[in-house]
Order: structure tokens, then C-alpha cells, then sequence
């Protein structure tokens, strides 16, 4: 059953990663470096955002797993996904906040919550740069960045474009002069 489960899993992404590819191809969201959230887990991003939107973690976790779960009930609706495969997919969702952050679309969070589009990606822009800000802080208490290289980072975390709810395009990483969790001292490149 769980092999069954990443098949359709698999299909679906693949279905859903089209859209991602023609969107990008058109000026829409999903440019070079792929999705990610660039080391700070999805768990902690809600978090933070929650706090951000001014509304309940639980809050923003029910509208984001219903937004996944929309999102499947339109591939079962347009042929990507077979009706027999979409409750093993909604199923994960709602056991997997990464699963259901990542087959959720931006407009139908926002609307779940109750609130625009531009609110959600803002949310999500501070919560970044609040999860960012607070990695630095910490390099530099474990002295893995110095004052100034903690100074210089800042800086450029605040002249970055950040992405909203979706990262497509880039992590923290992107554009700004580092990166979490990947090569670098200590997740940081220099």
C-alpha cells in the first residue's frame, strides 16, 4: 500500500510539475533553482507565518491541507490522477505538511484564510525573512559567522526579493550570497 501510495504520489507531482513548467515558461512563478525552501523545513515556515498572518498555526495548516486536497480533487477531475489514487494522495496531505504545502496553490490558501493573495505572499516574505535573520543570529552565536559577516548578510537579506508562499525560483539561498543547508561552512557559502 505505502509503495502504491509514492506511485501516485509520483504521477501526481509529475502531473502537477507541468503546470510549473508551462507557468514558468510564461512568466509565472517557477524560475531557476527549482521549489525549495532552501533549508528551513515547511513545519517551521508555517509556523513562523502563522505567527506573521496573525492566525493560528492550526489555522494555516487546515486551509494549506485543504488546498491540497482541492487541488487533487481537480486532478481526479481533469484525468491526472485516477479517483482510486486520490484518497491514498489526500491522505498523505493530511499526515504530511510538506506533501500538502506542496500540491497546495497560493489563491486557494489565501481564500481558505479568508484573506487576498498579496496578504498570504506577504506573510510568507516576513516569516522567511524572520526564519533567515534568526539563522544568522545563531551562526553568529555558534561562531560560524563573525559580527560583520552576520552585518553584511543582513544587509543583503534586506535589499532580497523573498519569495511569498511559494518559493518557486529560489530558497533563502537564492540570490543573497548564502544558502542553508547546502555546501558552504555550516550551510553558509562565502
Amino acid at each position: 500500500m505505502r509503495k502504491r501510495f509514492f506511485v501516485t504520489a509520483a504521477a501526481l507531482a509529475a502531473a502537477l510539475s507541468i503546470g510549473v513548467v508551462v507557468a514558468a515558461a510564461h512568466g509565472g512563478p517557477g524560475g531557476p533553482g527549482g521549489p525549495g525552501i532552501g533549508g528551513a523545513g515547511v513545519s517551521s515556515l508555517v509556523t513562523q507565518a502563522a505567527k506573521e498572518l496573525s492566525v493560528t498555526r492550526a489555522k494555516l495548516v487546515t486551509a494549506i491541507q485543504d488546498a491540497a486536497a482541492a487541488r487533487i480533487d481537480a486532478a481526479v477531475t481533469d484525468g491526472d490522477l485516477a479517483a482510486s489514487q486520490a484518497d491514498d494522495v489526500k491522505a498523505e496531505a493530511a499526515d504530511n505538511l510538506s506533501v500538502a504545502y506542496s500540491l497546495s496553490e497560493t489563491k486557494t490558501v489565501a481564500s481558505k484564510l479568508s484573506i487576498t493573495t498579496a496578504a498570504l505572499n506577504a506573510g510568507f516574505k516576513a516569516a522567511r525573512k524572520t526564519l533567515a535573520t534568526a539563522r544568522i543570529d545563531a551562526a553568529v552565536t555558534d561562531g560560524s559567522l563573525t559580527a560583520a559577516e552576520a552585518t553584511d548578510l543582513k544587509a543583503k537579506l534586506t535589499d532580497a526579493n523573498l519569495p511569498g508562499y511559494k518559493s518557486f525560483g529560489f530558497g533563502f539561498g537564492g540570490g543573497f550570497g548564502f544558502g542553508f543547508g547546502g555546501g558552504g561552512h555550516h550551510g553558509f557559502r562565502h
